[in-house]
């Protein structure tokens, strides 16, 4: 009798032992699985402008959800100090070579507009009048010249994009340009525009999808120019579904309680079987 009651016992210990040992790795996977699938962090990284005379440049860039924005970034300041919290829609980062005559606009997408002015020709070296437009209403402008490398360049800063100034909203490069008698030409081989007049401030709270804002990380270094932490809110209400205190779901009751019948099942023959041997 104690020969059989002593196995019995070490059975059924053994069976208790492997149910608890299967509900806490399943637990334990369910909880890591849920935290990696909450969590997305989106990080902002330097980009270099594909431009060939600004390849030496980086300016800062974040993908969200398969969208990419610009952090606002005042003119001169270092990349990490961008607004992480404030950002616009990468509108054109380009290195195609567009030929533009007097009299003829640039459709840049979004709205905006390049449009050239005036080409003139002179000791002194040649110039273009440019013009930045949004919606056909006027930005800015400038004489740009080509005597030089450092004079190709026209960098549009702007005040009071989502309440900051001097932030750099897009960038052109004239490559060269030909006066002649009856035509006069010039080309860009360099575009870089952000969609400013459709930047937004972020907040925490703020939902992009599925997703909700709960961090937002200033810029550090070079290597640390900031991050947004979003949450899914889909799988966050799941989870909360199944803490403590709620009602379990059925199908994992019913698994929990097939097993359970089971090893009462099996005991009760355990027991018969030492009954009907003693």
């Amino acid at each position: 009798m104690k020969k059989y009651t002593i196995v019995s016992l070490a059975a059924l210990t053994f069976l208790i032992a492997i149910a608890a040992g299967t509900v806490s790795a399943a637990d334990t996977l369910s909880a890591a699985d849920t935290v990696s699938s909450r969590t997305n962090v989106c990080n902002v990284v330097g980009t270099n402008y594909e431009c060939g005379s600004w390849s030496n440049e980086q300016y800062p860039v974040i993908d969200l959800f398969g969208d990419e924005y610009v952090p606002l970034l005042a003119n001169n300041d270092d990349i990490r100090e961008a607004h992480v919290d404030k950002l616009a829609g990468l509108v054109l980062d380009s290195n195609e070579t567009y030929t533009l005559e007097k009299g003829e606009k640039l459709d840049l997408g979004h709205g905006y507009a390049l449009g050239a002015r005036q080409i003139t020709d002179s000791i002194d070296g040649g110039k273009v009048w440019l013009e930045f437009t949004r919606d056909r209403q006027y930005v800015a402008d400038q004489n740009i010249s080509v005597d030089s490398e450092n004079n190709k360049t026209w960098t549009v800063v702007l005040d009071n994009v989502q309440g900051e100034n001097d932030i750099v909203v897009m960038k052109v490069h004239v490559r060269q340009l030909f006066v002649g008698t009856e035509k006069s030409i010039f080309w860009i081989n360099g575009i870089w525009l952000i969609d400013y007049s459709n930047a937004r401030t972020l907040n925490i709270g703020d939902k992009f999808g599925e997703f909700t804002l709960e961090e937002i990380i200033s810029g550090v270094d070079e290597s640390n120019l900031g991050s947004l932490v979003f949450e899914n809110v889909s799988v966050s209400d799941f989870s909360s579904s199944a803490t403590p205190g709620n009602k379990p779901d059925k199908s994992t009751d019913k698994s929990t309680g097939s097993f359970t019948s089971w090893c009462r099942d099996l005991w009760a023959c355990i027991t018969m079987k030492s009954k009907a041997t003693f």
